[in-house]
Formats: C-alpha cells, sequence, structure tokens
C-alpha cells in the first residue's frame, strides 16, 4: 500500500506539502493565510502538508489551489488572492447545482479569468482527475 505522500503524488502530482509550499512562497504567505485564501482551517492545511489527510475533500479549494498556481507570474498578485478568496460559489461542483446557479458560476469565473486561462485550468484539473471540475471550467471557458 502506497504510503499517504505517494498517495497525494498520484491524485495531484505531487505531494500537498510541495504544491502548498510553492503557493506560500510565491505570494509570500503564511501557512494561516495561505489556509484563509484557500477556504481551510489552519488545522486542516496542517494535515494535508503532513499528509495526515490525503484528499482535499472541497473540489472550491482544489480549484483556489489549482488557480493561484496557474497564475502565479501575474504582476498583480494580490488581485490574484483575491480573486481566489471570492470563487466559493464559483468551483463548487455538486452534481445537484441548478442550471441557474451553473449560469452564475460560468459567469463568475469569466469575470476572473479569461476563456484561455479557464481551458488550460480546466487540462490541469482533467489531468489531476477532477472531473466535475474540469466540466465546470470548461462550461465557463466556452
Amino acid at each position: 500500500m502506497d504510503s499517504p505522500i505517494e498517495q497525494q503524488r498520484r491524485l495531484y502530482g505531487a505531494p500537498l506539502a510541495e504544491r502548498f509550499g510553492h503557493v506560500m512562497e510565491k505570494y509570500a504567505l503564511s501557512q494561516r493565510s495561505l489556509a484563509q485564501v484557500l477556504g481551510l482551517s489552519a488545522p486542516m492545511l496542517s494535515q494535508l502538508m503532513g499528509a495526515k489527510r490525503i484528499k482535499i475533500g472541497n473540489p472550491a479549494v482544489l480549484g483556489r489551489l489549482m488557480m493561484l498556481e496557474a497564475r502565479s507570474d501575474e504582476a498583480d498578485l494580490q488581485a490574484v488572492l483575491q480573486q481566489a478568496e471570492r470563487l466559493d460559489a464559483a468551483t463548487a461542483t455538486h452534481g445537484s447545482a441548478e442550471a441557474g446557479e451553473g449560469a452564475a458560476a460560468s459567469e463568475y469565473l469569466r469575470s476572473v479569468g479569461s476563456p484561455e486561462v479557464l481551458a488550460e485550468m480546466a487540462g490541469l484539473a482533467r489531468a489531476r482527475g477532477h472531473e466535475q471540475l474540469a466540466e465546470v471550467l470548461e462550461r465557463a471557458a466556452r
């Protein structure tokens, strides 16, 4: 059986400690600040970083992480952080969402990312096995 770190590597392409660490370094964030931006409690982020928990349970959190990673080379990183914090309902990918909610999510995503960025993020989500998130992002990119 794979270790928790190997399970994270298989699910996310790298251990979450590496992915979170890169984002914290690039955006000059503390662990507590990153937790706030992602929409996690600080203890939950710590558990994910230490591989005491393997999976990110909320697709919105993964969507925010992917957005931060994809846009880490932009000039205005504070604006990116603010946009990431606002992605709450927009990246929630529950199958029971009403059609109106899906349209609102797509509209919101288009307000924070170009179709090209959304399509790129959809590809990243799909490559990492997050089909529902990829579908939401692809819908918004169209």
